[in-house]
């Protein structure tokens, strides 16, 4: 099974949120504390090992909300462990309902007072009831004060719903077997041995198989179980040595028995890592545990666990040096080969979001203390703009996924365009407004670019060239405008340099001018970013440095341009200057507080 869905209410900083989620890679992306780390805590709350609990505090309801509930919506319902299930000897009680998705919240004492009654089932009945289901409900509700309702529900394809009077950890281990990484490594949570959490499994499936050879020196040699143990587990520690050392060097790995458990010696196994300093790997950085604990699942999974998986990470990046980063990005993305597995991350990393599918990606934002997300769906956008947006997303231009506000240029404006606003206003003024600049690499992929990114939530300025208006801006164009610009074009012999228009034809100009700037969309009247050159100063700097092409030249310009050179060097005391102004105000949180010196 997968999950498809997640509905959240009154969560934390969520008053009200459904997200979609795909198979394979998804990924989750937004400022620090915009509350993509509260999807994780929901989602951990439903299917994590460590069983909800009875009451929570008052941190965990939204605002003023004296309830919360958290909806995981389960697909691919006939892909389960049935094996495991079969073996759940205890009868299941059962309610048949309609089909009122309402019935989630309620629990098994309100529904027998409701007037409903439950039939038990046994193991092989329930195994036919799962697999014929269309969708699984796994919810949790929360009233302040009051028990938590903790339940399962089962809609068939024609509505109706079967709902589980008793939720247990056994049926929720058949259904998926998740790994959750929280941003903070803890491994005392996240690798426990005991009969419901995936580690536990891994390790006690490894210990019960050891060969006849190891029983007998367990038996015989008692007080030599560190020996024993390696043997045990040479070819895990092998396969995970393997695994990590492109991201991790280190001398000596192995898993320990660190305390006599009994009977149950499995129990007490430690992993030691030897990577310049021998400790217990709850000791090492958070970049190594993450990277272990992944590594781990994904052994555990290909080795005893046959069904979908879930693999959720919250910042992979965490204390990881870039070149780390890829491989763990690498490692995360072959977990999804050859199966039906599925990935769930939060990242603030580049490296996490190169190469993949739109429709993977959620962006999370905040507004007045309430955390909204952003998604692109299917019917957004037709087959062929995907197949441009897919284009895109393979491009090197993956900040723009994580800012609030992008400017598109066509190539080497952007170079120039950062300077200027650090003259005009400072050397950190689109960090702080958490803005990228961003080349789209041709004018036919500004449109594409501006609905992509409106549709995930941000603030998108386009400057374009004059020469936009041959094709590209009508995309930017309401029917009337579109019309009054081939008019234009009609009367002018295709459309003269602005510089040229004269009555009518510069009037019918100045009022597409202002249309489009009011949406954001910034045309240089005088051509293109060349036009605004002072042409002898830039020749001669191109002779004196022997550069040329449009990016070099820009790039030079950008590296030497300064509030006291910049009359020598361009000629912008006009629209191009104006853009930039109205962009800096727009994005000033005080919209009086423009810049220190461009309005002087």
């Amino acid at each position: 099974m997968i999950i498809s869905k997640l509905k959240i209410q009154n969560y934390k900083s969520i008053e009200n949120m459904t997200l979609e989620f795909v198979e394979g890679k998804n990924i989750i992306v937004g400022q620090n504390n915009s509350g993509k780390s509260n999807i994780i805590s929901a989602i951990n709350l439903v299917i994590g090992e460590k069983y909800p609990s009875k009451r929570f505090d008052e941190k965990f309801y939204f605002q003023n909300s004296d309830y919360f509930y958290i909806i995981l919506q389960l697909s691919n319902c006939a892909d389960f462990d049935k094996e495991y299930l079969n073996n759940y000897n205890k009868k299941t009680g059962i309610y048949s309902l309609t089909g009122d998705l309402n019935y989630l919240i309620n629990s098994a004492d309100e529904l027998d007072e409701m007037g409903f009654s439950s039939s038990w089932k046994d193991s092989s009945q329930v195994i036919e009831l799962i697999e014929s289901a269309k969708y699984i409900y796994i919810s949790l509700f929360s009233r302040k004060n009051e028990d938590t309702i903790y339940t399962l529900m089962l809609q068939n394809y024609d509505g109706s719903l079967c709902k589980f009077k008793f939720f247990a950890n056994e049926l929720l281990s058949s259904f998926i077997t998740s790994a959750i990484i929280p941003s903070e490594r803890n491994l005392k949570s996240e690798l426990v041995v005991n009969n419901y959490s995936w580690y536990g499994k891994l390790i006690k499936s490894v210990w019960e198989n050891m060969n006849e050879e190891d029983k007998a020196l367990l038996g015989q040699h008692n007080q030599d179980l560190t020996d024993v143990t390696n043997s045990i587990f040479e070819n895990l520690t092998d396969e995970l040595g393997k695994s990590v050392k492109d991201a991790i060097p280190y001398n000596k790995l192995e898993f320990k028995l660190i305390q006599d458990t009994k009977t149950d010696y499995y129990k007490g196994i430690k992993i030691l890592l030897d990577d310049g300093y021998y400790s217990l790997l709850d000791d090492k950085g958070s970049g190594i545990k993450s990277l272990m604990i992944i590594e781990l699942f994904k052994l555990y999974c290909k080795k005893y666990h046959k069904y979908s998986s879930c693999l959720i990470v919250e910042e992979p990046e965490v204390f990881l040096h870039p070149q780390a980063r890829s491989v763990l990005s690498k490692k995360i993305d072959q977990f999804l080969t050859g199966n039906n597995n599925q990935t769930i991350i939060t990242t603030h990393s580049e490296q996490f979001i190169s190469n993949f599918d739109i429709k993977q990606l959620t962006f999370i934002s905040k507004d007045d203390g309430k955390s909204e997300k952003h998604k692109i769906l299917d019917s957004d956008f037709t087959e062929k703009e995907f197949q441009k947006i897919n284009i895109i997303t393979k491009t090197e231009n993956a900040e723009m996924y994580f800012a609030d506000t992008v400017i598109l240029v066509e190539g080497g404006e952007k170079y120039i365009l950062k300077k200027l606003f650090e003259i005009y206003k400072d050397d950190l003024f689109l960090d702080y407004n958490n803005v990228s600049l961003i080349k789209v690499g041709g004018k036919t992929f500004f449109n594409i670019y501006k609905r992509m990114l409106e549709k995930l939530g941000k603030k998108v300025f386009i400057i374009a060239d004059y020469d936009n208006f041959k094709n590209e801006v009508n995309d930017f164009l309401p029917e009337n405008l579109r019309n009054l610009l081939n008019e234009v074009k009609g009367r002018t012999s295709g459309l003269k340099k602005y510089s040229e228009l004269s009555g009518q034809d510069k009037t019918d100009m100045d009022n597409i001018f202002e249309y489009l700037k009011q949406n954001q969309v910034y045309v240089l009247h005088n051509g293109e970013l060349e036009d605004y050159y002072n042409k002898i100063e830039i020749e001669k700097l191109k002779q004196d440095n022997n550069i040329s092409g449009k990016e070099v030249v820009a790039h030079y310009i950008s590296t030497i341009l300064n509030l006291e050179n910049l009359e020598d060097l361009l000629i912008i005391d006009n629209d191009f200057k104006e853009y930039i102004d109205l962009i800096i105000k727009d994005l000033s949180k005080n919209p009086d507080d423009t810049s220190k010196k461009h309005l002087e």
